[in-house]
């Protein structure tokens, strides 16, 4: 039987499950999940090679499914333990061509598709961007059972919008469509990475030009320093006010 709760709960979750992380290239977005303890790096673009990070590079679905069936034979082997606390997918922009082939099949599995070959994004009146999203997030998601954190990288979309008869520059994920507006709702932190004369920040203060925001409470409305670089060009980074211990 259905007990009503009669006061409220504290927080279940103190630290994001799910975060998004965008920003031009070069802003160290990369270097800085590299130092994160427990974090594997899901590297769909080789940009792990520059930096020592605990990385697997994935070029194809073969090395996919293989990444998966490793991340449960790891689970398994130990009772159920979660193989990372996070893990990196560095970028959607490469999990979503990762995902075209699959997104192929999956239209070949409808009666319409049964004979088609080659693009899906090619089909009439956009029709075959469903099929990209669902290969998409299907290909993400079961990430999710083997961290605590799935930390999803992508690049900055800058685009001109009007609003209230001013021209400005709107910044957000750079995915096709859609698929933006799924990630974006999916996840519970939204963080755009960027460069302050030597440090690396990350603001989740959402603007009228800025898509970003959390649902963590430490996290509402803060721009913070998680890199900062010496004279000598030395890198110190820090996450511990990003991700809270838990108790």
């Amino acid at each position: 039987m259905l007990v009503l709760p009669k006061k409220k709960r504290p927080p279940e979750m103190v630290n994001p499950k799910r975060m998004l992380l965008f920003g031009q290239p070069k802003t160290g977005k990369t270097s800085i999940l590299a130092s994160l303890d427990d974090c594997l790096i899901v590297d769909l673009e080789e940009g792990s090679s520059h930096v020592s990070a605990m990385a697997v590079k994935v070029n194809n679905l073969d090395d996919y499914k293989q990444l998966i069936n490793a991340l449960k034979a790891d689970m398994d082997d130990n009772n159920g333990k979660k193989p990372y606390r996070f893990i990196a997918v560095d970028t959607l922009t490469g999990l979503e061509e990762l995902a075209l082939p699959f997104a192929t099949k999956l239209y070949n599995q409808t009666p319409m598709g049964a004979k088609f070959t080659g693009d899906v994004r090619t089909l009439p009146n956009g029709a075959g961007y469903l099929y990209t999203r669902q290969a998409f997030m299907r290909l993400l998601k079961p990430l999710m059972n083997y961290c605590d954190t799935l930390i999803m990288v992508g690049h900055v979309k800058e685009k001109e919008i009007g609003r209230d008869g001013e021209q400005m520059t709107e910044r957000s994920i750079n995915l096709t469509g859609q698929t933006k507006n799924i990630i974006c709702g999916w996840a519970d932190t939204i963080g755009l990475v960027y460069r302050d004369a030597n440090k690396t920040m990350i603001n989740f203060a959402p603007s009228d030009d800025l898509i970003v925001g959390s649902r963590q409470e430490h996290l509402i409305g803060q721009k913070i320093c998680v890199a900062s670089s010496d004279e000598n060009h030395k890198l110190s980074i820090d996450w511990t006010k990003v991700f809270k211990e838990e108790e």
